[in-house]
């Protein structure tokens, strides 16, 4: 490279950035119509606020109420941090259909907020919450596995420790041979 032909690339370079930047940026965005808590008509920070003062079977019994459960499940799968770490405080309250809904919603954000769903994974691997109930690959797609895999394969926290070797665990197994369970680890 000549040197002359140096300040052609720096301002190339210069001319460049600005686009890519925003290009960047336009890629961090949630896609036109995506949805927004803003436009769901409820936030988390609310309902987290209903459950503290009214409690989870009265906050219950209010989203079957106002039918505020699509809403909820969608938040959930999206992967919000605030929405997904509420079901803990729900699933118990729900029936089985309802409880069985948050778990898909769950298993659909893993692998795109996997450190939040991890976070209320039950580490003593239960029924409602645990890795065997939440990470196995039964039911989702090859596509889903490969993604979760991936995703919780990058989460390093050590309070997650049993939480990502249990969620590992369940999602190696084919899903012709898923048991449902996972070991706990402890």
């Amino acid at each position: 490279m000549h040197l002359r032909s140096f300040p052609r690339l720096m301002l190339l370079v210069a001319l460049l950035a600005p686009p890519v930047g925003l290009t960047a940026l336009a890629a961090s965005l949630p896609p036109a119509g995506a949805p927004t808590e803003a436009g769901m008509g409820m936030r988390a920070r609310a309902l987290a606020r209903q459950i503290h003062e009214d409690g989870p079977e009265t906050t219950v019994h209010a989203l079957d109420t106002s039918k505020s459960w699509p809403q909820l499940r969608r938040a959930v799968a999206a992967g919000w941090d605030g929405w997904v770490t509420l079901v803990p405080e729900l699933i118990a309250h729900v029936d089985d259909p309802t409880a069985r809904s948050l778990r898909t919603a769950l298993r659909q954000a893993l692998p795109r907020n996997p450190h939040a769903v991890l976070s209320v994974v039950d580490p003593g691997n239960g029924p409602l919450l645990g890795a065997g109930a939440l990470c196995t690959p039964h039911g989702m797609s090859t596509r889903w596995r490969t993604s979760s895999i991936r995703a919780i394969s990058m989460v390093h926290d050590i309070h997650l420790t049993h939480q990502v070797t249990d969620c590992t665990a369940a999602l190696s197994l084919s899903g012709s041979t898923a048991t449902g369970r996972a070991d706990s680890g402890t």
